[in-house]
């Protein structure tokens, strides 16, 4: 079955002060290529959903698969719509919806988390002591009832997709960073950019190295 993992960063973050995909995660990564990797080591083909400042999420990423959310100030569902239309055109079997500002689920979780959706033609959604939380798991004939869902509210359009909820010991599925008070409390610093992605260096006919190019500006902000 094929897995695609939907990553949803089209949205303003006003609160953060800079695009969510753009800030710094782990490892000079930012929270999209943190995810992307996170979703890749369990499997999943890996889809971003972009619309605030697509240009300089692209520039950074420029070895993810990403799709334009044209009616992003819409809400969360109008970009939902553009990722599970972009991955059901891929031919997924499965699709995962995860918010960008949600970066610290663990590949083990994920893999679990597929493991018990099985071929079930439903969905699924983890909880931490409780609480519901991402990703949230769709077959593909799920993914098609969401689509026809004419709310602007994720949980209301979940209403008709029957979710079985799975228990799992991995608090990064609940933990939200959309605030800079929350990323200072975890990072111990304000919220900041990941730095430019490293460029492969080439080297020139006559054997000399070309550099890479100086790094880019960025800004704005972003938020679903």
């Amino acid at each position: 079955m094929k897995a695609v993992a939907i990553i949803l960063a089209a949205g303003e973050a006003r609160r953060m002060g800079h695009p969510k995909a753009l800030i710094e995660h782990e490892g000079g990564r930012s929270f999209l290529q943190s995810l992307a990797s996170t979703f890749g080591k369990a499997g999943c083909a890996v889809l971003g959903v972009v619309g605030k400042d697509s240009e300089a999420v692209r520039e950074q990423h420029p070895n993810l698969m990403l799709v334009e959310s044209t009616r992003w100030q819409d809400g969360l569902m109008s970009s939902i719509k553009a990722g599970l239309t972009a991955a059901l055109e891929e031919g997924a079997d499965l699709v995962l919806l995860h918010p960008v500002d949600m970066p610290a689920v663990r590949a083990s979780t994920l893999k679990s988390l597929l493991k018990a959706m099985g071929d079930s033609d439903e969905g699924l959604r983890p909880e931490f002591e409780a609480a519901a939380g991402f990703p949230v798991l769709l077959s593909r004939v799920a993914a098609e009832r969401l689509m026809e869902s004419d709310t602007t509210q994720l949980d209301a359009a979940l209403g008709a997709v029957k979710l079985r909820r799975v228990s799992v010991k991995d608090p990064g599925v609940v933990v939200n960073i959309n605030t800079p008070e929350t990323y200072e409390r975890l990072f111990g610093t304000a919220p900041r950019l990941a730095p430019p992605p490293k460029r492969r260096v080439k080297k020139a006919a006559t054997g000399a190295v070309t550099m890479p190019s100086s790094g880019m500006e960025l800004g704005a902000s972003l938020d679903e």
